[in-house]
């Protein structure tokens, strides 16, 4: 179920190279649907990454309070996180290009990551 969620959401979004469902707690990729070949290195910095910025049991957030979607743009694309409301341990890491299209991408993405974190 939470691949076909992820493969789902890929097919929505072909211009979104990496889509990784993380465990927070562990800074572990779960669940992972790449449209290239990233390193294990790589998808792995990204769960590291979404940990630091959402913060985790005993370590603080970066900032004044917890956030619940996190945007990294670099030169070459754009790293998006979305943590669950249901449980604050999964994530959902993307990288996505520059120009896709974010308000519906974002909306899609929080569902895809709440459907898989209930199942999972």
């Amino acid at each position: 179920m939470a691949t076909k969620a992820l493969d789902r959401l890929q097919d929505r979004y072909p211009d979104c190279a990496a889509l990784v469902f993380a465990d927070l707690s562990t800074q572990m990729a779960l669940i992972t649907n790449t449209n290239t070949m990233f390193r294990r290195e790589t998808l792995d910095s990204l769960c590291a990454e979404a940990a630091l910025a959402f913060g985790t049991k005993g370590r603080p957030a970066i900032g004044d309070s917890a956030a619940m979607t996190v945007f990294v743009a670099t030169r070459d694309h754009l790293r998006i996180y979305l943590r669950s409301a249901h449980d604050p341990d999964d994530a959902l890491c993307c990288i996505c290009a520059h120009d896709t299209a974010i308000d519906s991408f974002v909306k899609e993405a929080r569902a895809c990551l709440e459907t898989i974190s209930h199942g999972a």
